[in-house]
């Protein structure tokens, strides 16, 4: 079987919940466009600056879209099979991921554009503010160990890809330095776009091509590159250098990195940046359907579908289908991430509540698609073209990417750099803006201001994530601080869902269709909370008895014995804000919203 049908029918699902259930859940929202929103009514040419929902929503889905509807469907399609991953991809978007960006990114419009911690406050209490705001803060941490792990991991290894199509198998190696290459060129080409907008009259659109075409040569080049740069730079030599140790010192840049990132202005790496990633996120999609199109009616198309539909219940690493698989997949069907862009920077470009369909409903949904042409890159791939017996995310992406790319007759090569260099690219726009996000938080919680405060909090947050990622034992991939991270995003997304329950109820309206999926992502997670603390205290005994580090491990039970009462806390107030709003009559506060 193909993997044409599939597609087809996720894409007809995903159109017919926008139309149908998007129209719903907007009535019982409560949207109005003829209320006045607050980019129209702040406006100030810098911050607040309304604008068409068609450019609000291509900021909104590269922001929220980077690399995780890329990682955890692959991670999750491993673990339990394609089938689970694609239906809770579906349902999940559909159901509980629209209801939460929509819903979120309306409370902050209808809030002034205040974050979602700032509706929190509002409408529950001083301590359960501050609680969500460190709740979001260690979120966003651990957002930033995953991707700097990922990532440092791409440029580290030496990638080994075994394909076949068309009845003929071929072979070959990428150097994790020519990986490295490209995404340096990546940023160069971004600060250099942003130098030419801000300094000459060159629009935008007028040096994007030169980037993509620049890149496009650098990935071309890149592996020749990377080999000449070994013999006296022995960090892109791979093949001789590359492990863990290396992992850990490309992290510790990537870092560094972040750091830069978070204090430089916005116009001159964020935003053109952003631009150049959008650029890779459509050619990547555009690959994707037109690769489905081509290789996908027939049987010897190099698409046809050869990864296990389902593994079982329990993975072949003794994790559980429940709740593992629902937090192993957040972007892509329900992501908290999401709530801190949608009440960050895009509440502050709505220019009528009429746009939030198509930006918080609509970018949700393609974000699953996204997460479905992922999942598709697994599925078409079998096990045995892998040289390890659990394949990295990146090595998927790109290998089924590239499986898109052959069918149009791209090189293996260049079809395959692109994915890692595309791969690379979605991480660096989650690491910098969780970066930036973790020190507005931080400063918010402190106090801090200026840029001695701004640097200051950016320290703060990235010191964890570096002590982390360099006292990790090495035989720690990934999947060590991905569930934990997982978990504490899907936490952060129950909880906005009980502040949004919480204002839904004090503002008379209907509040089944935000609580319901609050219930369940609240019950998935303390599950996971509680198996990811005996697993945490098991590596811990296991650490003690080998004579060998346990930081990590006991850093791991902190945080989750933190998460897990902050979780209860902001639960336990949301309950008691319900109990007494239930002896006030709702219309007086759903009047003043």
């Amino acid at each position: 079987m193909t993997i044409l049908p599939i597609v087809a029918v996720c894409a007809a699902v995903l159109m017919l919940a926008y139309v149908i259930y998007g129209r719903w859940v907007m009535k019982w929202l409560g949207t109005d466009p003829s209320r006045r929103t607050p980019a129209v009514e702040l406006e100030d040419g810098n911050d607040f600056v309304p604008a068409p929902a068609g450019i609000v929503l291509g900021g909104h889905f590269t922001a929220i879209a980077a690399a995780g509807p890329v990682v955890g469907p692959i991670v999750a399609g491993w673990l339990f099979g394609w089938i689970p991953a694609l239906l809770w991809i579906l349902l999940g978007s559909i159901l509980i991921g629209g209801v939460h960006d929509s819903g979120s990114l309306l409370a902050s419009v209808r809030h002034r554009a205040g974050s979602i911690t700032q509706v929190v406050r509002e409408h529950m209490s001083r301590g359960a503010y501050l609680t969500f705001l460190m709740f979001v803060w260690l979120s966003l941490i651990y957002v930033v160990i995953a991707f700097a792990s990922v990532t440092a991991s791409t440029f580290s290894t030496l990638k080994t890809f075994s394909v076949t199509h068309d009845g003929i198998a071929q072979t070959f190696q990428l150097n994790g330095g020519a990986v490295a290459i490209g995404a340096i060129a990546y940023l160069l080409f971004s600060v250099l776009m942003g130098l030419m907008i801000r300094f000459t009259k060159i629009p935008w659109w007028g040096f994007l091509p030169v980037a993509v075409l620049g890149l496009g040569l650098v990935i071309w080049k890149s592996p020749d590159w990377a080999a000449w740069l070994g013999r006296s730079w022995w960090f892109m030599d791979t093949a001789a250098y590359g492990g863990s140790d290396l992992g850990r010192q490309w992290a510790l840049v990537l870092l560094g990195y972040c750091f830069i990132a978070s204090i430089v202005p916005m116009w001159i790496l964020l935003q053109p940046r952003g631009v150049i990633g959008a650029t890779f996120l459509y050619a990547a999609l555009l690959f994707g359907v037109v690769g489905t199109l081509v290789g996908g009616w027939t049987s010897n198309g190099g698409l046809t579908i050869q990864w296990p539909g389902f593994t079982g219940f329990t993975a072949s690493n003794g994790a559980w289908l429940f709740p593992i698989l629902f937090i192993t997949i957040a972007c892509g069907a329900c992501s908290g991430f999401h709530s801190i862009v949608a009440s960050g920077t895009t509440c502050k470009q709505i220019r009528s509540e009429r746009d939030i369909k198509p930006v918080g409903y609509g970018a949700m949904l393609l974000e699953a698609m996204v997460a479905v042409f992922s999942l598709c890159c697994l599925m078409v791939l079998s096990p045995s073209m892998f040289s390890t017996a659990r394949p990295n995310p990146d090595e998927v992406y790109a290998g089924g990417l590239g499986n898109f790319m052959h069918q149009i007759r791209i090189p293996w090569e260049f079809a395959v750099g692109f994915g890692l260099l595309a791969f690379s690219s979605f991480i660096f726009d989650t690491l910098d803006v969780c970066t930036r996000l973790g020190r507005y938080v931080f400063q918010e919680l402190t106090g801090l201001s200026g840029i001695t405060g701004g640097s200051i909090a950016t320290i703060c947050t990235l010191v964890p994530p570096a002590m982390y990622l360099w006292w990790a034992p090495k035989e720690w991939g990934f999947m060590t601080f991905w569930t934990i991270f997982g978990t504490s995003n899907q936490l952060l997304a129950a909880l906005t869902l009980v502040g949004l329950s919480v204002w839904l109820w004090r503002t008379g309206r209907p509040v089944w269709f935000a609580l319901l999926p609050a219930i369940f992502m609240l019950l998935t997670t303390t599950t996971a909370l509680v198996v990811n603390l005996r697993t945490f205290w098991n590596d811990y005994n296991a650490a003690i008895l080998k004579h060998a580090s346990a930081a990590p491990s006991v850093a791991n039970i902190v945080i989750a014995v933190l998460l897990l009462g902050l979780s209860t806390f902001v639960a336990l107030e949301a309950l008691r804000v319900y109990m007494q709003s239930r002896k006030v009559p709702v219309t007086a506060v759903f009047d003043r919203d």
